[in-house]
């Protein structure tokens, strides 16, 4: 889509930049995983270490989240050190590339745009598309066994202004299957640099939704007055059904290590996935 061709893109520039300058190399003996530690409850940053942190690099801070706990899993599973590297999420891609860090762990979904530029793991969440709302714009006896269909939705965000975190599926099915119908008057409101802030748009009532990931927004959904708005997503294309799954991303060729974290993850059960996302998203309402 739009905005994933000019990720692609400027991630390709950019790696190509960053290697003519000899950036360092990592190798596969460590994990060394790049990360926002800013997108909750994937990964955040807190001041205190305890049972469920690892350090950042370079801080006195560490990284709490689903991704923290996924990374201690495979740490322990293939008994490498792990390494945790803030990046920002559009640096992610070309840190990655230029061989600073050598795995993305940060709730990036493989896109068919992306795995031009990398390659992928297979996934190790899929989840649920949902919305932030007010509560009292939530619909009467909408819940997950209830949720609201595309109609729906198009009628209650009508003449409503949406928004999201740049560069992320959500902000391209607001402009796709809701901001590119005129009749609807839904304005598609300028992306924030993260899913925290498109929150507190949301809470102020400067947009009246955001989309996310389902365990995204329920941990949004801490927030006063905010809740969580189901929908019936099966409008969505395979493309976007895609970007509702996260992966962990690698450099091209990187074949060693792709190999050692899919027989990794095919050991991490979906119940124990289950319940470590559950205690981060805990985690990150305390």
């Amino acid at each position: 889509m739009r905005r994933n061709n000019y990720l692609a893109l400027l991630a390709l520039l950019s790696s190509l930049s960053l290697s003519a300058c000899g950036a360092n190399q990592v190798d596969n003996s460590r994990l060394v995983i790049g990360m926002e530690c800013a997108y909750q409850p994937f990964n955040r940053t807190v001041n205190k270490s305890n049972e469920f942190t690892l350090p950042i690099d370079g801080t006195n801070e560490f990284a709490d989240g689903y991704d923290i706990a996924v990374a201690r899993f495979l740490s322990k599973d293939l008994g490498r050190d792990v390494i945790i590297k803030r990046i920002e999420w559009d640096d992610l891609i070309p840190s990655l590339n230029s061989g600073s860090i050598n795995m993305v762990l940060a709730g990036m979904s493989s896109t068919s745009e992306r795995r031009k530029t990398i390659d992928f793991t297979e996934p190790y969440l899929k989840s649920d598309l949902a919305w932030l709302i007010k509560q009292e714009n939530i619909p009467e006896g909408n819940s997950k066994d209830n949720p609201l269909s595309y109609e729906g939705l198009k009628e209650l965000f009508k003449g409503q202004s949406l928004v999201c975190q740049a560069n992320v599926v959500g902000d391209d099915i607001i402009e796709d299957y809701f901001a590119s119908d005129a009749s609807l008057n839904i304005r598609h409101s300028s992306a924030q640099q993260t899913y925290p802030l498109a929150a507190l748009d949301v809470q102020r009532g400067i947009s009246f939704a955001m989309p996310a990931e389902l365990p995204v927004i329920e941990a949004m959904a801490s927030l006063d007055g905010l809740g969580v708005l189901y929908c019936d997503y099966s409008f969505l294309s395979e493309g976007d059904l895609e970007g509702l799954a996260v992966n962990i991303g690698l450099k091209k060729g990187n074949t060693a290590l792709l190999n050692d974290l899919n027989a990794s993850l095919s050991r991490l059960s979906q119940e124990e996935r289950s319940r470590l996302m559950g205690e981060a998203s805990q985690r990150s309402q305390g």
